[in-house]
């Protein structure tokens, strides 16, 4: 009996010792029982977490798009009605040719070849397909004999040139075209207007949602005032609506890709939409977005909330 009492006997540092971890047991129970059930995964969090994904999707695109505009070389051309078969070194450098491409002409001459039709001058491996769109509508091309010409029958002389009537081209009335309604064949038809340039103005139509004004032309690359002015007699704004796209609901590359918003102005407006609530109106959205680029009124036509 008196061992038992002997080992069930504590001293009054172990008596604090098992006090102290009981107490400690007894935090860790009560702190398990009382603490917040874990949130599970909910329709916002996951909606979040697609927008995290598509910002860094359109982020990695933008770098992309940065690159590529980065490496490309901008087109300086300005040309004026011109014949490849005896321009000048003078008059290509004056229209902003390249020496490269200055001498892939006349090295091409120099070897006996002659431009029979505009599209040989596209084929020269120098000519990108961007500079003969723009090279195109300015290339003048008096008939080019095809070979050594036949010798006529009869008594005229060998050494008097027979002179060839004239080619009768006739003056076709060009339409005006809607510029929301036109397809590439009927854009090509235009003066000025190649098929490289008819697709970037068809490309820019539908990530713009349909013209408002002529002027809009000018956003599209490749395009000036120039060339502008001489279709403008041509074109007319029909009465079909433009799309808009709602601010609220559209997802990150449906905006970005907005020829009137840029990649921060997009980031400014889901920042808006996840953690402070939806965009009310048109005042609000040029508040919010107006410091990270210029706001182009138009975009108001573009928008809905």
């Amino acid at each position: 009996m008196d061992s038992m009492r002997k080992w069930l006997s504590f001293n009054k540092g172990e008596r604090v010792a098992i006090i102290t971890i009981m107490a400690a047991i007894m935090l860790l129970v009560l702190a398990c029982l009382f603490r917040p059930a874990r949130k599970s995964l909910s329709d916002a969090s996951l909606h979040n977490l697609d927008s995290l994904l598509a910002l860094r999707q359109a982020a990695i695109e933008e770098l992309q798009r940065k690159k590529a505009t980065q490496t490309q070389e901008p087109a300086e051309l300005t040309p004026f009605p011109f014949n490849p078969n005896t321009m000048t070194e003078e008059e290509g450098r004056s229209m902003g040719l390249t020496d490269r491409q200055i001498r892939n002409i006349v090295n091409y001459r120099d070897k006996g070849g002659k431009f029979y039709s505009k599209s040989d001058l596209g084929k020269l491996y120098t000519i990108s397909e961007e500079d003969f769109d723009l090279l195109e509508p300015f290339i003048v091309l008096p008939e080019v004999s095809h070979g050594t010409s036949k010798k006529p029958h009869g008594k005229k002389s060998d050494s008097q040139p027979v002179a060839e009537e004239p080619k009768r081209i006739e003056k076709k009335d060009i339409p005006v075209v809607d510029l929301n309604e036109a397809d590439s064949a009927t854009l090509v038809a235009l003066p000025q207007i190649g098929g490289y340039t008819a697709s970037r103005i068809l490309a820019f139509r539908d990530k713009l949602g349909g013209f408002m004004d002529k002027e809009q032309l000018l956003d599209v690359k490749g395009m000036d005032s120039a060339r502008l002015a001489t279709i403008a007699p041509y074109i007319d704004i029909g009465e079909a609506e433009v799309r808009r796209i709602d601010v609220n609901r559209a997802d990150f590359k449906t905006l970005v890709n907005h020829p009137y918003l840029n990649y921060e102005q997009v980031k400014r407006i889901f920042n808006q939409r996840e953690k402070r609530g939806l965009i009310k109106d048109w005042p609000q959205l040029v508040a919010l977005i107006k410091d990270d680029g210029e706001v182009n009124p138009l975009l108001e036509h573009y928008v809905k909330f």
